[in-house]
């Protein structure tokens, strides 16, 4: 059964997000360490999926007024396809809601595009080069 649980920067829990976080965009994606982790994470909601106290999956929420911006999505290798990024954007989304944002935007590596059109998130302008990876950005409106 996998819980997915709320928290910030300084929480013990961080250190297994930094890890499998590490693991799929440094050492997976190829994307360069020192990029991972930047100022957001600091002021950033973070969550962690748990199965059995391990972290399976995370993303961040950095919120700007009225808008909450999603970055670094990752589930573990051995996690996907089973539904864990769809229950982390379901609860990110829940949650920002109940915190008074209206949308939410994220930049979708341009292979996931799909996924996040399935959970209402509509393509806005070009695709971009973010760390040697192409992305798009994304937006879905929430209900008030």
């Amino acid at each position: 059964m996998t819980t997915i649980v709320e928290i910030q920067g300084t929480d013990p829990l961080m250190s297994a997000v930094y890890a499998l976080r590490r693991e799929v965009f440094v050492i997976e994606q190829g994307i360069p360490e020192e990029l991972e982790v930047d100022e957001n994470d600091n002021v950033a909601g973070h969550l962690a999926a748990l199965s059995d106290g391990h972290v399976i999956g995370t993303l961040r929420i950095v919120r700007h007024e009225r808008t909450a911006k999603i970055g670094r999505m990752a589930v573990s290798a051995h996690s996907r396809k089973k539904g864990i990024g769809k229950e982390l954007m379901e609860f990110a989304a829940a949650a920002a809601s109940r915190d008074g944002a209206q949308e939410i935007i994220l930049a979708a590596q341009f292979t996931a595009r799909e996924f996040y059109r399935r959970l209402g998130y509509i393509e806005e302008g070009a695709v971009f080069d973010d760390a040697g990876i192409p992305h798009v950005m994304m937006r879905k409106k929430l209900r008030s």
